[in-house]
């Protein structure tokens, strides 16, 4: 596009740009709005040099977030002129200032299509440019033939195939059947072959997309991209324009490398062997330097690796060796972005059959990384080892988180302790480690260490009759100072109350000095989540140890006019019971039950939340269990190394614990329990941790999790539900309503309605407010299993709160402000 210059313009973006506040510039744009309407009024007087600087101005003032009520007819009559330099300026102004859905679309639909039908090749490219910038299902239905016309003609110079190739990427999503495989392949073969590399590479881009609708389609053009990829591997024939510093155009390789990706391994023997002796080229070139212009060879890299690890255990293990060996010098560089892709290569890499023990022998490097002052960088360290540990090396890398524990940053804690506790688990040789360990994350994290961890350990013991004397003694000692962070507290008043019995004859361990130890903590100003489990020890107490009984009596029936609710009618009900009789006590008080072994631990099931709220949880992207083996090609893509093999004995005859929520006196924050049972106060608690963020949890069963991720800006809103099938049976009629609020304006976009076992798919709403309102927004999910339907009511996390923004004042302004307000309130 040629250079457009008009004085009035440029003097109007400085006078914007020397504004000093937001109200200066505010009258600014109106002053020009109002002389921009005049003078559109006046359309008979303007020239084209008139037309395309007030286009201008209104596209200028548009694009720094003011709102442009007139003007748009103007802007489309720019879109019929014969010029190029108002052709240009009308279609670059209705890209950007009308939406697909806009009843002035249908205004510009007879000029696009004029311009797709002209001979002129400028004028086919700026239509085609529109197009695909534009979208919309009526655009794209009415014009899709057009731009399958100028794509297949063999007429149509260079740049109209390549733009045309780029509009059809865009179309092909929104009408998948607008041009069939069979049609579409001839075309793509010759459009491969051409001599232009930018034809090759809009080509290559269009193949991406075919291939994502017609997945076993397109079988012919493999040997065409490696012929290809091998051209620009080899060095061979690349025009001097498309090399990037000394690498061969690596946009287009990096298309190639992903296109090869989808197709799969050849089935052609001969074609495999080119394949991997084109891998073994670019895996075998020495490292890169610094510097950005090694970012390109970088790239090519990461996405060969990429493509070993897309073809699993069927890829030839030299390759496997080549990429660890690759990846091993690229996580000790100092550049923490090749640090951070190298560990997350690494990291899906080790999930393949054969590659753990080679990436096991760097494990000193991924410890190191622990301690890397970027903080995704430890996380993806983190990631690693929880991946790459097993029996032989459990003890060693559980050592080394509980001591990168202590120094961890905070937001990161969690997680650790998340890892730390389920490899613990999983792999404990003696479950006396087991404990000690969870022990020991209790004391260095604190109030970082989420309730399922110790709620977890109280299952695991009250299934293993041997653990539970040791574990009573060991929180025994653990309670006996005075100040003890709130989940110690938690965790040792349940343990003592439960199994305390079993050690009343040991020294210093009788019932009346249990029950001393456990009294400190309750007056000590303990949270009342606290309080209440310090008070069910004391009731199993009152029932087991006859000498206690007055002491504990005085508690409850001081506990009786507590200022808590929840202390108060737990401290009513233990009174109650206390008088209700002895054989009322032994029945009611009687030894919790060995909790089943037919669910996942609460731990995986928390950590696979993180993990989706952190990354925003692609759309397909595996929701793993704790079943499914390294062998499944799949597995590659468990970041979280959720789906390792864990049997009964791994998993330490522990149960789910939904039983546990009452007697631990609160909710446990993400149990997975069913619909049915889902308690609305947890719903509601999960709706209020969200509000206060940006992601979180909004609810969750055996069946479906349902997670949110947000932003906002001004009077907008963005929002993504993800949906994630946790069962193993397909999730069908999914749909969403979303109930009318007066004050707001909601579009919800259209998704699939299936959703199959361990995938997820991601729901983007976005949301306007009109004026202030009380209520969250609500919906209704609902989805069928089985022949079952089911609907959950929730609350989104978009309040009226979520639309403010800080005005930044003086002083001398806010106490204006502020004066101001005197006696309106």
């Amino acid at each position: 596009m040629a250079l457009f210059s008009a004085r009035g313009l440029s003097n109007f973006i400085s006078e914007i740009r020397s504004c000093t506040n937001a109200d200066d510039e505010q009258k600014r744009i109106d002053k020009e709005l109002n002389k921009l309407r005049q003078k559109f009024t006046q359309t008979g007087q303007l020239n084209s040099y008139d037309k395309k600087k007030y286009a201008w101005k209104l596209i200028y003032i548009y694009m720094l977030g003011y709102d442009i009520d007139f003007g748009h007819m103007q802007v489309i009559n720019l879109v019929s002129g014969t010029k190029y330099s108002e052709k240009c300026l009308g279609y670059l102004g209705v890209s950007i200032l009308l939406k697909s859905s806009d009843e002035l679309m249908t205004l510009v639909i007879n000029s696009i299509l004029n311009d797709l039908c002209s001979p002129d090749a400028s004028f086919q490219c700026l239509a085609l440019c529109c197009v695909a910038n534009l979208g919309g299902m009526e655009l794209c239905e009415t014009l899709a033939p057009h731009v399958v016309k100028l794509l297949m003609s063999s007429s149509s110079i260079c740049h109209v195939r390549k733009k045309a190739a780029l509009c059809l990427r865009r179309i092909i999503p929104a009408i998948p059947d607008v041009v069939l495989p069979e049609e579409l392949e001839p075309r793509l073969q010759t459009l491969l072959e051409d001599r232009h590399l930018g034809v090759v590479t809009s080509a290559a881009g269009l193949l991406q997309v075919a291939l994502t609708q017609h997945p076993t389609g397109y079988k012919s053009l493999v040997e065409i991209v490696l012929d290809r990829l091998a051209q620009l591997v080899h060095n061979k024939g690349c025009p001097r324009d498309y090399m990037y510093y000394a690498t061969p155009s690596p946009w287009l390789q990096i298309k190639l490398l992903r296109i090869l990706q989808q197709f799969g391994i050849p089935d052609d023997v001969r074609l495999a062997d080119k394949l991997n002796d084109t891998l073994r080229k670019i895996l075998g070139r020495p490292s890169p330097g610094k510097g950005a212009k090694n970012n390109a060879i970088y790239a090519v890299l990461f996405e060969t690796v990429n493509l070993v690890i897309s073809h699993g255990k069927r890829a030839d293990p030299k390759l496997h060796e080549q990429a660890i060996q690759l990846l091993a010098r690229f996580i000790s560089v100092s550049e923490p972005n090749i640090r951070y892709i190298g560990l997350d290569s690494m990291n899906r890499l080790v999930r393949l059959e054969g590659a753990t023990e080679a990436i096991r022998q760097h494990k000193a490097t991924v410890i190191f990384s622990l301690k890397d002052a970027d903080n995704s960088v430890r996380r993806r360290a983190l990631d690693l080892l929880f991946a790459m540990c097993d029996p032989s090396n459990a003890v060693e890398i559980v050592g080394e988180l509980v001591t990168y524990l202590a120094v961890a940053d905070a937001t990161i804690r969690e997680e650790i302790v998340l890892k730390a506790a389920i490899l613990a688990e999983r792999y404990a040789k003696d479950l006396r480690w087991y404990v000690d360990t969870v022990l020991q994350l209790i004391t260095v994290a604190g109030a970082d260490v989420p309730d399922d961890v110790w709620h977890r350990v109280v299952q695991i013991v009250t299934n293993n009759e041997h653990l539970q004397q040791y574990t009573a003694a060991v929180m025994f000692r653990a309670l006996e100072p005075k100040h003890v962070d709130e989940t110690t507290a938690k965790f040792g008043a349940y343990v003592v109350g439960e199994f305390g019995f079993l050690n009343v004859d040991e020294p210093d361990m009788s019932s009346s000095r249990q029950f001393e130890v456990l009294l400190q903590h309750y007056t000590a100003g303990s949270s009342i989540a606290t309080k209440c489990v310090i008070l069910t020890a004391f009731i199993k107490m009152d029932n087991l140890f006859e000498d206690i009984r007055p002491r504990v009596l005085d508690v409850f029936k001081r506990g009786t006019s507590h200022v808590d609710l929840e202390a108060q009618q737990r401290a009513c009900e233990y009174f109650t019971l206390h008088h209700s009789g002895d054989d009322v006590m032994k029945t009611v008080l009687e030894p919790m039950p060995v909790f089943p072994d037919t669910r996942e631990s609460n731990l995986v099931v928390r950590l696979r939340a993180q993990q989706h709220a952190a990354e925003g949880g692609d759309e397909g992207q595996e929701v793993s269990s704790s079943g499914g083996g390294h062998d499944d090609d799949e597995s590659a893509g468990d970041l979280l190394g959720l789906s390792s093999p864990t049997n009964q004995k791994q998993q330490l005859n522990g149960g789910n614990g939904g039983g546990l929520v009452d007697v631990f006196g609160g909710p446990t924050g993400s149990s997975s329990v069913g619909n049915d049972s889902v308690d609305p106060a947890k719903i509601a608690a999960w709706f209020n941790k969200v509000v206060g963020s940006n992601q979180g949890v909004l609810f969750e069963n055996d069946v479906i999790q349902i997670g949110v991720k947000q932003e906002f800006r001004g009077s907008q809103g963005r929002m993504g539900l993800f949906y994630g099938n946790k069962g193993s049976v397909a999730v069908t009629n999914l749909s969403l309503m979303v109930k009318q609020v007066p004050s707001l304006r909601t579009q919800v976009e259209q998704v699939a309605t299936e959703l199959q076992p361990k995938q997820q798919l991601k729901q983007q709403i976005m949301v306007e407010c009109m004026q202030p309102f009380v209520q969250p927004v609500e919906v209704v999910v609902a989805y069928t299993v089985a022949g079952l339907s089911t609907s959950i009511d929730l609350k989104l996390p978009c309040v009226a709160t979520s639309f403010l923004e800080p005005v930044k004042l003086s002083v001398e302004d806010f106490h204006k402000r502020w004066g101001a307000l005197e006696g309106q309130v």
